[in-house]
């Protein structure tokens, strides 16, 4: 990856699609990924998340492979992590967990949750790809995303 391009990002793909149907003005913010520090790096990413996600889940035509971001407090710390997640994932892991505490033997193991939720991640991957034939900008918000992820690690996290 070539860090040092300038990646011309979208203040929402959203916004975006809308400008596009409307035929307002687009707004465009000119980003050096490689520039950024650590906090600037984590706030361009949940940014780009935002926007990614909120796209995917209008374009969907499924609540179920919504991807939906909550602040989580990792087990064992004070810290909280966004965690963002599939619907069908969440409602997966609920019901082995339930299944697990009325069966209260076993393992709570939430890699096993993978052959519950095959199907769905398909579907979803399907409608990923769906929409970044239909919607280039899309593709390129995961690309500037996938980046961004690449500056964070470089920095250390």
């Amino acid at each position: 990856m070539q860090l040092l391009l300038l990646i011309i990002l979208m203040l929402s793909l959203v916004a975006q699609t809308q400008a596009q149907d409307t035929n307002a003005n687009e707004i465009e913010e000119i980003v050096v990924i490689a520039e950024l520090s650590k906090p600037a790096v984590r706030a361009q990413i949940i940014r780009v998340e935002n926007d990614i996600f909120s796209f995917y889940n209008e374009h969907n035509g499924d609540p179920r492979l919504d991807i939906l971001c909550n602040e989580t407090v990792m087990t064992g710390t004070q810290i909280s992590k966004r965690v963002c997640e599939p619907v069908f994932w969440a409602e997966a892991r609920a019901r082995h967990t339930q299944e697990f505490v009325q069966a209260f033997s076993g393992s709570a193991e939430l890699d096993t949750l993978s052959a519950y939720v095959a199907d769905d991640y398909a579907r979803m991957n399907a409608v990923y790809a769906e929409l970044i034939q239909k919607y280039p900008a899309f593709g390129e918000a995961l690309l500037i995303l996938e980046d961004l992820q690449a500056r964070l690690k470089e920095l250390g996290d």
